[in-house]
């Protein structure tokens, strides 16, 4: 099975600590071949990794990335060059590598992924879970409220069909008519350059905050998400993931952070304990921003029902409203 991270120096540790997880979860799988699109990596840290794939007698290839027709646009602070690598996988990874399961550094595998070795991915470039996305984000970047539309954190690519792409061209040809409106960064150009191409995978593939923050009934409240998954779906997937995605959630922190709440805390923090980053200090979190402290007090003082109902508003109807209209949401 061939698996890929992309990160730059500053976030090896988390990538090693989930292949870590990998490697300990699937030790069943015949071949497990790692693949590092890096942004800068240092020898040292390349070094690290192999000797983690060595112990599980895996391989790591690691790639040093080339500069590549990255938009300045699209990188600031939040959103770094590295994580727009993924989407030039196809030029990038050798030319034998048919297709591919991408993984964010931020996530730990809980479970067996033979099923996704085994996913037939013929019909579509890629692969992903479902995200959370209401009506107006989609129609901000040119999609229908039906139109499909995934997380971008776990994927699984036809890296045939991507290689067919010029994805300098379509990453243009996206920002040309959407730039101002578009608010996810490289998840909305993925979807919006794909769109038509992407497949769904099972929801346990990629197990993001937001479902152990609130119910399913809540998250319909808030996020208002259109094409989703069904209750039994989220409900079961819940039940026995297969990754677990560490994504933000103004309700939770994450587990490296401290004070974390997230169910999953204490098995990244095993899996931590037995990586070389063992002795590295938890960190602590940012001051929450203005908006934020503002909403938490808000649900801290109404009932939740009343205050996720009004959060959602703000989210999925006040939000995507300003951004279209080149508004400053305050």
């Amino acid at each position: 099975m061939n698996i890929e991270y992309t990160c730059d120096d500053n976030f090896v540790w988390l990538a090693g600590i989930s292949m870590i997880s990998l490697f300990e979860m699937n030790k069943n799988l015949k071949e497990i071949n790692v693949y590092l699109l890096g942004d800068n990596i240092s020898d040292k840290n390349k070094g690290i990794l192999r000797e983690i794939s060595s112990k599980y007698s895996r391989t790591f290839v690691a790639i040093d990335v080339p500069e590549l027709d990255i938009p300045e646009i699209l990188c600031n602070q939040r959103w770094p060059r590295s994580v727009y690598i993924r989407l030039f996988s196809g030029q990038l990874l050798p030319k034998d590598i048919k297709s591919i399961l991408y993984l964010d550094c931020d996530t730990i595998i809980t479970n067996d992924l033979s099923q996704l070795e085994n996913l037939n991915i013929e019909d579509k470039i890629v692969y992903g879970v479902k995200d959370c996305i209401g009506r107006l984000y989609k129609e901000n970047i040119g999609l229908s409220e039906d139109t499909v539309y995934i997380n971008a954190g776990i994927l699984m690519f036809n890296v045939e069909k991507l290689r067919d792409m010029d994805m300098s061209k379509e990453i243009s040809g996206f920002l040309n008519k959407y730039a101002k409106t578009m608010f996810f960064a490289d998840q909305d150009v993925l979807n919006g350059i794909f769109k038509g191409d992407v497949g769904v995978l099972n929801p346990k593939y990629d197990l993001m905050t937001l479902l152990y923050s609130y119910s399913y009934k809540e998250i319909q409240s808030l996020r208002k998400p259109t094409a989703y998954y069904s209750k039994v779906e989220i409900e079961e997937a819940k039940e026995k993931p297969c990754i677990v995605h560490f994504t933000t959630c103004m309700l939770n922190v994450r587990p490296w952070f401290h004070g974390s709440n997230h169910p999953y805390s204490r098995l990244f923090d095993m899996y931590w304990t037995m990586s070389p980053w063992s002795k590295m200090p938890y960190q602590v979190k940012k001051k929450d921003s203005k908006e934020d402290t503002i909403l938490k007090f808000l649900l801290s003082i109404m009932p939740k029902k009343i205050g996720i109902s009004i959060l959602g508003i703000l989210h999925s109807n006040v939000r995507p409203f300003l951004v279209r209209h080149k508004t400053r949401l305050l």
